[in-house]
């Protein structure tokens, strides 16, 4: 997975440019000059199929002399393989933008400015994203107060900040257009997104996505939390899907630990995902075909969703925002009877998969509206670091899954469908033939918890699982130890490490920076939704201002994730 063989041709290649090479749980980084960095990312593309970026992101070390380090995880399809770099910079400089060799740069260099004050030359939009213009301050740097620099004292600007049209989107001489909201009050939107748009008639010209208005500086907060209390904010992000989240989080900080879990325990993962993917899609298309006007399908779908998340409910404790992994495995096993349930599910749903189906799939308003709307061509998908069923419905047969197999997937057999020609109606039929995989996935789980012990859910570590209550009512040294390990937190070796999972949206990941406390120093999360919607006005340029409604459905987002 982690390239090991491109650090050497580097530095046969830029003797000059390659600082240094490290390693920290098995994944190799190379730390770069800033001045090299886009002929060696040039390289990497190339020569090399680097074809895909998957995130860039900002640490800050204030004690160091220079200040920050912008770091770039690459893919190459081809290949499958992974690779990062590191480019470190002072206050007050600039690294040259990646956007003309990555257009995934576009949205990601902007963060980074937006939460660390980092300029990159070249940027063809250089704006804050999750803040608006005029906000003073970079919340991402380790001086600025959690609370925010204005706490106790906020007073509302005299006009909204993002009143008026984002710079460049209107020019001189383009009297014939005009300039819309729609959002963020829209419900088409799924969140508080506000899109700009620039029409000649009803025809879109330009389309600017205006994020941030739920930002909650996530990440922040969770730098202040230790690694099994941060847990809880991943629920909240993306809330349709929060199994998921827990699970990349949790392997994150279980590859800085250098643990596994059980098998029992990854397969009960492995179910726990599946059904956030059944209720995350059930979700969608009961919204994305109500958006367009069907509202039949609505119910249905909600039907299926309440049983999954009764399921979720009866397992974890929690419908929505269950908590429910441990770092080494997940909190409790399996109740009684569940297998049964669960199993007789398994057994009509593909039926009611088949209605959606019956309702939709051959209807001709759905085709009017669904087909050759919204098209993205593989080649732009992979460019925009798009994933997910978005990049699946673009003809790119690639899920984390099958290509870096995760928690136990490998032992189980499903098929990956891709659309073909990367439309709206593609990203749909690849999101039903996904729920009929997640169900045959879960199938099979059943199969191997018959074959596993029950109880074996947690890793036997000392520095990650708490003694039980009833040591703790019997032994003076295991309240001792229960204190202090929820108290302080388990503290993993300085390093870095970077987990993802197939999530409904895409690739969800977490890249976590240890010093050797017990909170992570960095906390980062890639987010599918937030890479996935930077390629919407791409996919709406041309057509009118009701196919945004479609195609924003069809890429599924989620704010709360959008924004953290």
């Amino acid at each position: 997975m982690w390239d090991r063989e491109a650090p050497e041709r580097l530095k046969e290649k830029f003797p000059e440019a390659v600082l240094a090479v490290e390693e920290s749980r098995g994944e190799v980084a190379l730390r770069v000059k800033e001045e090299e960095i886009s002929p060696l990312c040039q390289f990497l593309r190339e020569e090399l199929s680097y074809d895909m970026l998957i995130d860039l992101c900002g640490v800050d070390y204030p004690e160091r002399q220079r200040r920050f380090e912008v770091v770039y995880l690459l893919h190459s399809m081809k290949d499958n393989r992974r690779l990062r770099l590191k480019v470190e910079v002072g206050e007050g400089e600039a690294v040259p933008s990646v956007e003309a060799i990555w257009k995934a740069a576009g949205w990601l260099e902007r963060e980074v400015y937006d939460m660390f004050g980092v300029k990159f030359e070249g940027h063809s939009d250089l704006r804050r994203i999750l803040t608006w213009e005029g906000f003073q301050g970079h919340p991402l740097r380790k001086d600025f107060p959690v609370e925010g620099e204005d706490f106790g004292r906020y007073e509302l600007p005299p006009e909204p900040p993002d009143l008026h049209p984002p710079k460049g989107l209107l020019k001189e001489g383009d009297g014939r257009y005009m300039v819309v909201n729609m959002g963020p009050q829209h419900p088409a939107t799924h969140g508080v997104l506000r899109v700009v748009l620039k029409l000649e008639g009803e025809q879109i010209v330009d389309a600017v996505p205006v994020l941030g208005h739920l930002h909650r500086g996530v990440e922040k907060l969770a730098e202040t939390m230790t690694y099994t209390q941060a847990l809880t904010l991943t629920d909240r992000m993306d809330y349709a899907a929060a199994l998921s989240n827990n699970l990349a989080y949790m392997m994150t900080v279980e590859k800085l630990f250098g643990v596994e879990p059980p098998k029992r325990a990854q397969y009960i993962r492995v179910m726990l995902a599946e059904f956030s993917r059944l209720t995350s899609h059930l979700l969608w298309i009961a919204t994305h075909a109500l958006d367009i006007g069907a509202m039949t399908v609505y119910f249905y779908a909600f039907r299926e969703r309440e049983t999954v998340l009764d399921f979720i409910e009866e397992i974890t404790g929690a419908r929505l925002t269950p908590s429910f992994l441990r770092i080494g495995g997940v909190a409790a096993d399996l109740p009684e009877g569940i297998e049964e349930k669960i199993g007789k599910f398994l057994e009509e749903f593909p039926s009611r998969v088949k209605e959606y189906e019956t309702l939709l799939t051959k209807n001709i308003i759905w085709l009017k509206r669904t087909r050759n709307v919204g098209v993205l061509p593989s080649e732009e998908a992979i460019n925009y670091g798009v994933t997910g069923p978005v990049l699946r419905g673009s003809g790119v047969a690639w899920d984390l899954r099958k290509a870096l197999p995760y928690s136990s997937y490998d032992e189980f057999d499903f098929d990956v469908p891709v659309g073909e020609r990367g439309d709206v109606y593609d990203r749909y039929l690849v999101r039903l033939e996904e729920m009929r995989q997640s169900a045959r996935i879960i199938r099979q789980v059943l199969d191997k918890l018959r074959e596993t012990p029950p109880g074996d859910i947690r890793v036997d570590d000392p520095r990650l699982r708490p003694p039980s209550k009833e040591e703790v009512l019997r032994e003076i040294h295991a309240l001792t130890r229960h204190f202090k390990h929820f108290s302080e937190g388990p503290a993993p070796e300085p390093g870095e490490a970077y987990a993802s999972v197939e999530g409904p949206k895409g690739e969800l990941g977490w890249y976590l920076v240890s010093d050797g406390s017990p909170r992570p120093y960095r906390f980062r999360v890639r987010p599918p939704c937030f890479v996935n919607l930077a390629a919407l006005p791409v996919m709406v340029k041309g057509h009118l201002v009701a196919d945004v409604v479609s195609v924003i459905g069809s890429v599924d987002i989620v704010l709360g994730e959008i924004d953290r």
